[in-house]
């Protein structure tokens, strides 16, 4: 059962996947985080890139959406994430748990580590801002909670460290709590 804390967290998370603000997760709002990549980097449409960064977006849809047992074309509520992330992320099985965090982290990394170095920088931590429209205003106090050996880039591991600590963590004081912006106010749908 998730906590208090859990479900802002994760309500924020949604929030912030939900694009087009309607109140429910669709794939249009997964093509449209790709998009909002595509300009931050300027590929236009008619490039590999971007029907690359496209497809990746519509596959992280593909993959929630199977788990909720929905067609590609429905949409999602707040209460379905919340069972999803409840049952595979939070309190899930374990090996299950380790597969989507480190797919969740690889995908974090290899949507905005533009220069592929295996790291994010802080230029390309904003861009994550940026694509998912999370306020900016929190990106370097992110940024700098993510960062534990600050040695100013997020390593995959610091990025594994501050995902278990989002999902699972009911400590409010954990860094991690950071990794999608400031979740406190959550808006509940």
């Amino acid at each position: 059962m998730l906590t208090d804390l859990q479900q802002k967290k994760l309500t924020h998370y949604f929030n912030v996947l939900d694009f087009d603000k309607s109140g429910t997760l669709e794939k249009k709002d997964f093509v449209s985080i790709g998009e909002n990549l595509c300009v931050l980097w300027g590929f236009s449409s008619s490039t590999p890139e971007y029907q690359a960064s496209i497809q990746r977006t519509t596959n992280i849809w593909t993959d929630f959406h199977q788990f909720i047992g929905k067609s590609e074309e429905e949409h999602a509520t707040l209460s379905e994430w919340l069972t999803f992330a409840d049952s595979m992320i939070v309190n899930g099985n374990e090996e299950l748990y380790i597969q989507h965090v480190s797919k969740v982290a690889m995908e974090i990394i290899d949507l905005f580590d533009a220069d592929k170095d295996g790291f994010l920088s802080l230029s390309e931590y904003l861009n994550m801002f940026m694509a998912y429209r999370i306020e900016i205003r929190h990106s370097a106090k992110a940024f700098e909670n993510l960062d534990k050996n600050k040695d100013d880039l997020i390593s995959r591991d610091e990025l594994l460290i501050a995902i278990r600590e989002f999902f699972r963590s009911d400590d409010e004081q954990s860094p991690g709590n950071w990794l999608f912006g400031f979740w406190e106010h959550a808006r509940w749908v």
